[in-house]
């Protein structure tokens, strides 16, 4: 796929996550009318001037939609405008963020990215959370044995040296159950995981 694709595909996925009318982006990026819808026709050819003013409605730095794997913006760094549009015709709101939704987080990564009896250590599991949860969840630290998955989890009473300090192990002795999985995913939505499944 060319750049240019790549590019045209970013923000028609921005505009359609954001709840942008091609006319709209038209009139935000200051372009002649009908020009966004010609160019996802196939009619029209953006040029790079164009393409950065339509990315820079929704972010300040542009040069993120020439990502093959672009992340969408958070809602809360979003300009006000696409905001407003986005909570009035989607109902997309900023999530907030709970400090006990760490052990949700936790079985998502487990489910997708951990096979039965590996070993792991909690700064293992944290590098899956995107940027906004590291932030989040800074300075908490995951304590096993008091969560919902305790019987899940074993404590192996080893080290593994890190950055500052010798980091416990731990072992995945038991499968996550399924009900829980899918209890997780509800709380915490799948967005996040497919944001740390493209890092």
């Amino acid at each position: 796929m060319s750049v240019y694709n790549v590019v045209l595909q970013n923000l028609e996925k921005l505009r359609i996550n954001y709840g942008l009318k091609p006319a709209e982006v038209d009139s935000r990026a200051k372009l002649k009318k009908g020009t966004y819808q010609g160019a996802i026709d196939g009619s029209i050819e953006l040029t790079v001037k164009d393409l950065i003013a339509i990315a820079k409605i929704y972010m300040l730095d542009p040069s993120k939609v020439f990502k093959q794997k672009m992340r969408l913006p958070a809602f809360k760094d979003l300009p006000e405008d696409i905001r407003k549009i986005a909570s009035e015709r989607l109902g997309k709101t900023d999530k907030v963020i709970e400090k006990k939704d760490l052990i949700h987080y936790c079985i998502l990564i487990f489910d997708k990215h951990f096979k039965l009896n590996s070993d792991f250590t909690n700064s293992e599991i944290k590098s899956y959370l995107n940027d906004d949860l590291k932030e989040a969840f800074k300075g908490k630290s995951i304590e096993w044995e008091k969560s919902i998955i305790a019987e899940c989890v074993l404590d192996t009473g080893t080290t593994r040296p890190s950055k500052t300090k010798p980091e416990n192990i731990y072992r995945l002795i038991k499968e996550i159950p399924t009900d829980m999985v899918k209890k997780a995913l509800e709380k915490v939505g799948e967005d996040w995981l497919q944001q740390s499944e493209n890092n």
